[in-house]
């Protein structure tokens, strides 16, 4: 479902079946990717029901900071996807406040790396210089991820820092060169 996620397979993730209340862990990614799905999709409503149901596992799960930060960034999605960019990126702010907190694991316990999502809304929003800031803390966590690289391209670009951009473009199309996507963002 996070794979399915990290690369728009919206319509893949809605017909997932629900996994059952007993699969706690599983139960929440399953919410989560369909509330995202229905974003993009431009179905609020259902997102906002999705995110209902997250609320409501915050506070079976409450001391889980993974359930929180799931909530915080289906929060700041729909949000964003309203048009409401500043309420966005203050829920994203908390997602990574929470997602800074889990411990360390490999495979990363967060599939999706929250920083980049907060990103993109600093972008959408040209906020560039916090967007810059912002990217290079997820580089410094995941170097040379090609996600990342392409929103500190822009967000150098949206400062009229075309050297540098050029530079960390080079870098994105080096980290990037075998993948079977192209991107413009740093978020599906």
């Amino acid at each position: 479902m996070l794979a399915y996620m990290r690369f728009g397979e919206w319509n893949e993730i809605l017909t997932i079946p629900d996994p059952g209340d007993e699969y706690t862990y599983l139960k929440m990614i399953w919410t989560f990717t369909r509330g995202i799905a229905f974003t993009r999709k431009g179905n609020l409503k259902e997102a906002e029901e999705e995110l209902n149901v997250l609320e409501n596992r915050n506070k079976d799960l409450g001391h889980e900071n993974i359930s929180k930060v799931a909530f915080h960034v289906l929060a700041g999605e729909i949000a964003a996807s309203s048009g409401d960019l500043q309420q966005g990126i203050e829920q994203l702010k908390l997602a990574v406040e929470f997602e800074d907190q889990l411990p360390y694991d490999e495979p990363s316990v967060w599939y999706v790396p929250t920083r980049q999502v907060l990103g993109r809304l600093l972008l959408l929003k040209g906020q560039y210089a916090e967007a810059e800031k912002i990217y290079r803390e997820d580089l410094a966590y995941y170097r040379e991820n090609g996600w990342s690289l392409m929103g500190l391209y822009q967000s150098l670009k949206g400062q009229n820092r075309s050297r540098e951009a050029e530079e960390v473009l080079i870098s994105f199309k080096n980290a990037w060169k075998y993948a079977d996507i192209e991107i413009e963002t740093s978020v599906l």
